[in-house]
């Protein structure tokens, strides 16, 4: 059962694929992030960088929809997607399927020079992607560069990811990821 934190922090996440800002979770949602991604990218529609990221938001909305989808309505409540999230987290190997996706999409739009790292610009550029301010960037990312190298690994981000969908320390700076929640 998810706790009050973390209902609050998967509300922040819903909040952030939410692109329409309708209050719930909608095809369109996902056509918009891929539109706003592959222009952020420049990506030619026909390029085969664009083709799978088109193909990764589908297969992600088909999933949310076949799974957390419960009033077959083509569309997802909050109360859904954390009923979702609940049954997610509780089976490790379909959250680390989760995150190991999320993680494969963030570096493929945002690790531009592909050097498996992630920096501060790179992260307030995702952060605007996904429906929040990039002026967060300043102030969170040197709290999430644990090691203060100026980068975030993948297993970096699968860490924090992790503990942000399933910790209940209210202190851990893995919380604020993607901005006050």
């Amino acid at each position: 059962m998810l706790t009050d934190l973390q209902k609050r922090k998967l509300t922040k996440l819903f909040s952030m694929y939410d692109s329409d800002y309708t209050g719930v979770l909608v095809k369109k949602d996902f056509e918009i992030m891929f539109k706003k991604l592959s222009t952020f990218r420049n990506w030619s529609k026909r390029s085969p960088r664009c083709i799978l990221l088109e193909d990764k938001l589908m297969r992600k909305w088909q999933g949310l929809d076949k799974k957390a989808d419960t009033h077959d309505n083509d569309e997802i409540s909050i109360g859904e997607w954390l009923a979702y999230y609940d049954e997610v987290l509780a089976d490790s190997q379909t959250c680390s399927e989760i995150v190991a996706e999320l993680i494969e999409l963030v570096f493929d739009v945002f690790d531009k020079d592909e050097d498996g790292k992630i920096g501060q610009t790179e992260w307030g550029q995702l952060l605007a992607a996904f429906n929040e301010s990039p002026v967060y960037a300043s102030t969170i990312f040197p709290t999430l560069d644990a090691d203060q190298d100026g980068w975030l690994t993948k297993t970096e981000i699968r860490d924090l990811f992790n503990r942000f969908c399933t910790g209940d320390d209210a202190d851990d700076p893995a919380n604020q990821m993607f901005g006050p929640y």
